[in-house]
């Protein structure tokens, strides 16, 4: 199994490539690439949450309350003082720190059916759900961030995987087949509630009419270029040699 360094390594460079690609097709705005970027670290570092003890989810609890009490003092009036809103941003941080985590150390086991493919779904969809109708970003908005935390937590799943394989002899560790999985058969019961939950998720989930219309439509990478056709960073150096000529002139 890969350690915290390596998957928020991964998670970090996946997430900036895409959120780059996004950047360059001009499908995302730069606060939009920098929303996208973080919610995939996040979604990168999910299907270890459920460790009780690891540093891992003492860390992302603690960034995820963070960005979600930031997100509830953002929703505040504007005319509010800076006591009150510091108050709001503590109380939510507590809440989600100390009585979610309790509460989440006890409900889940570790490798259990959060460390599964229907359980990064799920992820995804709060996300997309939570961001549309608590913070009210737009439908678009929501399902992109949702699929970046998808995206980093199947990333998760297929690094575990990849550990439990000794590429060199061909032999499997114990731990192979556990990562990237689509339930869990020692615990029927919770496969089965991660797939109802799932279900209730999509009814809720923002109408995704634009975005499947933008992300699978031609036109939105028909002038995306991977690798420059003449000279590399052709306009970063005429836009810096017109700055200093503007300089020298003044």
């Amino acid at each position: 199994m890969a350690d915290f360094k390596t998957h928020l390594t991964v998670a970090s460079i996946g997430s900036s490539i895409a959120a780059t690609i996004l950047f360059a097709s001009a499908v995302a705005s730069p606060q939009e690439v920098l929303l996208y970027f973080i919610f995939g670290v996040v979604g990168g570092l999910l299907p270890d949450i459920d460790s009780d003890s690891s540093l891992t989810v003492r860390l992302l609890f603690t960034f995820i309350a963070t960005l979600i009490s930031f997100l509830i003092m953002f929703k505040q009036r504007a005319d509010n003082t800076v006591m009150e809103l510091f108050i709001i941003w503590a109380v939510s941080f507590i809440f989600i720190k100390f009585f979610i985590f309790s509460l989440f150390t006890k409900l889940t086991v570790h490798r259990g059916i959060i460390h599964s493919i229907p359980a990064s779904v799920a992820f995804g969809c709060m996300a997309a759900i939570g961001l549309n109708r608590i913070f009210h970003f737009s439908d678009f908005v929501s399902w992109m961030a949702g699929g970046f935390v998808f995206g980093g937590s199947i990333l998760h799943l297929i690094l575990d995987e990849l550990c439990g394989l000794n590429l060199l002899t061909g032999q499997t560790k114990k731990s192979s087949g556990t990562a990237f999985k689509f339930g869990s058969i020692g615990n029927i019961r919770a496969t089965i509630a991660i797939y109802m939950f799932i279900a209730i998720l999509f009814v809720a989930m923002p109408s995704h009419t634009r975005f499947f219309s933008v992300i699978f439509a031609s036109q939105t990478y028909e002038h995306l270029e991977f690798f420059p056709s003449g000279k590399w960073f052709s306009r970063l150096c005429a836009e810096l040699a017109h700055n200093g000529g503007s300089l020298a002139l003044d």
